[in-house]
């Protein structure tokens, strides 16, 4: 049986970049610093019951047995027992109990609870197992060099955001399709608060719950990494107060990798637009998304942007 460890304890109208103004990361002291373990707690807690309940015994190679069960999914007592881990240590952990856990103990759980790749580096995380995110500059300048590329892809969308979502560079294509970037304030700057709070970026997505909530799992990475950092928690209980769908999805405890796939727009001058998008993360700065969309070959919209590539 595995150990069971304890402890108590350029700059235009639309070629533009902006400085993040995300400051440097915020860390709590004193009791503040405690009741950020506790969440962290909290927030593995939650997150290994979601994924307990969503887990057919057959599915996690238990007999069948006839009758009715009243757990949905696995029982606590059969997750430790796969696991390798007491009944009363798991209890524990999904009680949010102030717990340290191997990585031994980690990876049996993820074999058991069948997480994937994403599911098992958010647990880590949770578990304090993955170093967090380190503290931001106080400014981040786009380099030239990177806002210069962006520009030179005239006929496709683009945009960069920062490990908080914040779209902090983008070029003229991307203020003509998803709105124009500089007359914004911080707030609406942010792709998440965008996608969740603001309604004509909404109306933009035919499939907008899917997006919505791919983003959200992104962006719950995004959280567990930086869950010392003040900005996240308050930016989470804004969207919770004053979106029912983010706070209802919240508490799932999905989560997604960097996207890429295919993304239908609706434009009101344009039409129905396609896009192939894909993104990538930059080696000099790991936390910054570059997302660039390529009009689908198989569609008109590559005809239907030139009138905004010549205007």
């Amino acid at each position: 049986m595995v150990n069971d460890v304890f402890c108590e304890k350029k700059e235009s109208v639309c070629n533009n970049t902006v400085n993040s103004g995300i400051g440097s990361t915020s860390f709590f002291v004193g009791g503040g610093e405690a009741m950020s373990e506790s969440q962290r707690h909290k927030e593995l807690a939650d997150f290994l019951k979601t994924r307990r309940l969503r887990l057919t015994p057959q599915a996690a190679g238990l007999p069948f047995r006839a009758g009715s069960r009243r757990t949905k999914g696995l029982r606590r007592e059969e997750v430790a027992a796969l696991s390798g881990v007491s009944l009363a240590w798991y209890t524990y952990l999904e009680q949010g109990r102030p717990i340290r856990v191997s990585e031994q103990v980690l990876e049996s759980i993820a074999r058991t609870l069948q997480l994937d790749v994403e599911e098992r580096n958010y647990m880590f995380v949770l578990a304090n197992q993955l170093l967090t995110a380190t503290a931001v500059p106080e400014e981040n300048r786009v380099p030239p060099s990177l806002q210069f590329m962006m520009d030179e892809m005239e006929s496709c969308p683009a945009y960069l955001i920062d490990n908080r979502c914040n779209i902090i560079a983008w070029n003229r294509l991307a203020c003509e399709i998803f709105g124009n970037f500089p007359e914004m304030n911080d707030l609406e700057r942010n792709l998440v608060w965008r996608t969740f709070m603001v309604p004509e970026y909404r109306r933009l997505f035919g499939d907008w719950e899917t997006i919505a909530k791919r983003l959200l799992a992104q962006f719950r990475i995004y959280f567990a990494k930086n869950m010392n950092d003040q900005w996240y928690n308050e930016m989470v209980g804004k969207l919770k107060q004053n979106s029912p769908e983010f706070a209802e999805w919240w508490q799932q405890h999905e989560v997604f990798g960097i996207p890429a796939g295919k993304k239908e727009i609706f434009h009101s001058k344009a039409g129905l637009l396609s896009f192939i998008y894909h993104s990538f993360s930059l080696v000099e700065q790991q936390e910054w998304i570059l997302t660039t969309f390529i009009p689908d070959p198989k569609t008109d919209t590559g005809e239907k942007l030139k009138k905004f590539i010549v205007s």
